[in-house]
């Protein structure tokens, strides 16, 4: 199974980061959160940070949820908006095989 072609380089507050989603991010995701990602997706800050953070802590492993939630600020401190990083982890979602994905 190639997971290469299922990273993606991303930069977020001009730093370089992988982002690769995997069923173990997506678990620990709702272990973290206490709730499935679909309730979840009810709570938009919440959401966006597990969400990107699910992302990056397989290839990352040293972020932590409140080290996400401090990039996030940075990014739109800068001029960036959280609909730009929901947006970065569909296209990992997607990557990854997961709603949808890219050429199968």
């Amino acid at each position: 199974m190639g997971d290469n072609n299922r990273t993606k380089m991303v930069e977020i507050a001009g730093r370089p980061l992988k982002l690769r989603y995997t069923v173990n991010s997506l678990c620990a995701l709702e272990d973290r959160a206490g709730m499935p990602l679909d309730r979840l997706m009810d709570r938009q800050f919440s959401a966006t940070r597990f969400l990107l953070w699910a992302g990056l802590v397989e290839e990352q492993p040293e972020l932590t949820v409140r080290d996400v939630g401090a990039m996030i600020g940075d990014c739109v401190a800068a001029g960036g908006c959280l609909e730009d990083i929901v947006d970065m982890c569909a296209e990992g979602l997607r990557a990854a095989g997961f709603f949808g994905g890219e050429d199968r």
